[in-house]
């Protein structure tokens, strides 16, 4: 993303070899979304927080130009897409226009990554400036990370509470078949490289940013810094966590339909047994014991007109009835233990049910929680471009007011509202941990 020069002399930084000087308490990664003040970015102007004897330290990766980059990415792709336009009203005229005016995306995005808070990485501290060398490694690789992510300015700022980097870039989509061949899109950028949507609840932005924490956690530990959890008791997760935790819910509702079948499944044994017992225990209403029955012989080999045959015939049946009697026994014994056996596996079906409810409402809360988060990116780069017309507007009164009063403006400058980099908890407790800049 540039030169930077000897980073490692501007910052007076000591890197130490493994297992020396390690940071004794454990810190936090974190990364959020920036507002995009360029300005503020590159010291154009100074807010109340800076301290401006420190902002010599101040690293600058790259600064490009924003319409330049726009130029050099798109216009050949503008040019081929106004060539197969027969109608000037459905032309092109400015790509970088055509962005600004449009609600489709955003001219650029910026994102902000810091290593610990003012306690624990402060500026000006031995352990701020190890960070600061951690976080010079991960700006200076993020370009080669992510392809389709042109950088155009990126900054470390030194100057603040906790040192911290700014990287502001346009998402360009290649080969793309509706519109430009090459034109932003933040989306698609991201699936080019890699980031695939696992739904809501997992965009391709949350994947590419959890991705891009746990290569700076990375490098940090390369240094011997030990991280910690994020903020909010939210262990940091990977890609595959979030995948495995989709996996957790597949299994859940996988749980609910096995524990309805079982259900169903001793229902049906339950009639099938309680018709088997009513048949049977008919049957030993009508049976009769035949167990006395002692036949007389007589000449003919009769008794009272019963063959000696016909007794036996008799007798064996009532052997039977017992037998019979005895499985109605044994299987009245089994429907019972299954009847005993229905309201547990009900009660796991209903826990089932209402964890599968759980995670359904927390898939609506996520999405509520998202559209909220979009809403206010909307209303922050809303403040920001206005805050960037005040500073504008101050610029050209301070190159045109006499020298006396030229004071004003700088005092004025103090009352511009200083972005707040904290960051709000995300869902699940999902926050970017103490973003104290």
């Amino acid at each position: 993303m540039g030169d930077v020069g000897n980073v490692t002399d501007k910052l007076s930084l000591t890197l130490r070899s493994r297992g020396k000087a390690v940071i004794s308490m454990g810190v936090t990664i974190s990364g959020m979304t920036g507002r995009g003040s360029i300005r503020h970015n590159n010291r154009l102007f100074s807010a109340a927080n800076i301290d401006k004897s420190r902002s010599g330290l101040n690293v600058t990766f790259c600064q490009e130009d924003l319409k330049q980059v726009y130029h050099q990415v798109f216009d050949e792709a503008l040019a081929a897409y106004n060539d197969k336009k027969k109608k000037t009203r459905d032309k092109i005229p400015d790509y970088y226009e055509h962005i600004r005016q449009g609600k489709q995306e955003k001219l650029f995005h910026e994102v902000i990554f810091q290593i610990g808070n003012k306690d624990d990485c402060g500026c000006g501290s031995l352990d701020g400036d190890r960070a600061a060398a951690v976080l010079t490694e991960f700006a200076e690789s993020f370009q080669e990370r992510n392809p389709h992510l042109r950088v155009f300015n990126a900054v470390m700022h030194m100057d603040e509470a906790t040192p911290h980097i700014h990287i502001d870039f346009v998402p360009v989509a290649t080969g793309q078949s509706r519109g430009l061949q090459t034109r932003v899109s933040m989306k698609q950028a991201l699936k080019q490289q890699g980031f695939t949507s696992l739904g809501r609840n997992m965009t391709e932005w949350r994947a590419w940013m959890d991705r891009e924490k746990q290569t700076l956690a990375e490098l940090a530990q390369a240094h011997e810094i030990e991280i910690v959890d994020l903020g909010g008791g939210r262990k940091h997760m990977d890609l595959p966590e979030y995948r495995e935790a989709a996996q957790r819910l597949e299994a859940a509702q996988e749980q609910v339909i096995a524990a309805e079948q079982e259900v169903a499944d001793l229902e049906q044994q339950k009639q099938a047994l309680g018709g088997t017992v009513k048949a049977l225990k008919a049957a030993e209403k009508v049976r009769v014991r035949l167990d006395t029955i002692k036949p007389e012989k007589t000449l003919t080999g009769a008794v009272k007109g019963v063959t000696v045959g016909q007794v036996e015939q008799l007798k064996a049946a009532a052997l039977r009835g017992v037998q019979a009697e005895q499985r109605a026994k044994e299987l009245d014994a089994e429907n019972k233990r299954l009847q005993g056996m229905i309201p547990s596996t009900k009660e796991r079906l209903r826990e089932a049910q209402a964890q599968q409810r759980v995670e359904q409402e927390n898939r609506r809360l996520k999405v509520d929680n998202e559209y909220l988060q979009e809403q206010l990116e909307e209303e922050r780069s809303f403040s920001a471009r206005l805050l960037e017309g005040v500073g504008a507007a101050l610029d050209f009164l301070e190159g045109h007011l006499p020298e006396p009063l030229r004071p004003l403006i700088e005092k004025a400058r103090q009352f511009i509202p200083v972005p707040d980099l904290q960051e709000p908890e995300q869902e699940l407790g999902h926050s970017w941990g103490d973003m104290s800049l």
